[in-house]
């Protein structure tokens, strides 16, 4: 089948220089992607070093990678918007607020992110070390704004590179710990990245409760960036179809994350899924992120 791509989970790293990321998209076909900042800080892991070492994480190397690994992650609202703004037909920018700084430091880089005109907001609780029951009061405010704006949200769910490999220590990245916010913001449109699954050594960790959510809120989307498997597996993607069929899945590639995967593997992975039919591969790749973004 063409290729017709919209990739819905683009991190553009500082160090990702801008034509390099235009030719990756080039030869994967895609046409227009979301680009994701990444309110992220190495020294909120200092902050929270009680929170690791309670949960086994004493290797100096394994916390030095973390905060190396935090480093890189870093990208500003700035970054996203400038690229934008250089190339408005191709990208759509969200911004990144990290609900566990204090709410008037919250609330001003929500009012950055207006200003700077994105359209959504991506939240991470594990590189952002955030509870969302700890972090309710402003996460409600987040939502509420994202309310009002039209806005999207984003939400990493699954585990995540190095020590966040530890299903306890990525606990907050459970779906099912999003639910009382979902019951209240039925109206915001939240899309579940990685649909619960992300996890190296745990593939498939958190999926079911992620449908679980699908099922009972109908603004309850998911993309399959990193995991791309669940569409070339049976078990997963009948499991899918059962509880929430293929109408919000969202493609991803989460490029430049997955070491050794470019975004042609993971569109790859989509259109040569012998367990999808080509209406549902059309669906995955670009139709219901147009659904979603109005077009």
């Amino acid at each position: 089948m063409p290729r017709r791509v919209f990739d819905f989970h683009v991190h553009p790293l500082p160090t990702l220089e801008e034509n390099a990321l235009l030719r990756e998209l080039d030869k994967a076909g895609v046409g227009r992607c979301v680009l994701l900042a990444m309110d992220v800080d190495p020294q909120d892991l200092d902050r929270s070093i009680g929170r690791f070492v309670d949960f086994g994480v004493w290797d100096l190397r394994a916390l030095d990678g973390a905060r190396e690994l935090l480093r890189l992650a870093r990208t500003p609202n700035e970054r996203v918007a400038e690229l934008v703004k250089a190339h408005p037909n191709r990208f759509v920018g969200f911004g990144s607020v990290n609900p566990s700084r204090s709410r008037g430091e919250v609330q001003a880089r929500l009012e950055q992110i207006k200003r700077l005109r994105l359209r959504g907001i991506k939240l991470i609780p594990t590189l952002q070390m955030f509870n969302p029951r700890k972090e309710a009061k402003k996460l409600a405010d987040i939502f509420e704004f994202c309310r009002s704006e039209g806005f999207i949200i984003l939400y990493h769910t699954g585990c995540d590179p190095g020590p966040w490999e530890i299903p306890s220590l990525s606990e907050d990245a459970n779906p099912a710990h999003l639910e009382f916010m979902l019951r209240r913001f039925r109206d915001v449109p939240v899309v579940l990245a990685h649909m619960g699954s992300y996890s190296a050594r745990h593939p498939g960790i958190w999926l079911e409760e992620a449908l679980k959510l699908g099922r009972r809120y109908g603004n309850v989307w998911f993309d399959i960036a990193a995991v791309t498997y669940l569409v070339n597996e049976g078990h997963y993607l009948e499991e899918i179809r059962r509880a929430v069929g293929l109408d919000r899945v969202l493609f991803g590639s989460d490029y430049p994350a997955v070491q050794g995967s470019s975004i042609s593997d993971a569109v790859d992975d989509v259109i040569n899924s012998p367990l999808l039919t080509e209406e549902e591969k059309a669906g995955i790749l670009h139709i219901n992120a147009e659904r979603l973004l109005g077009g």
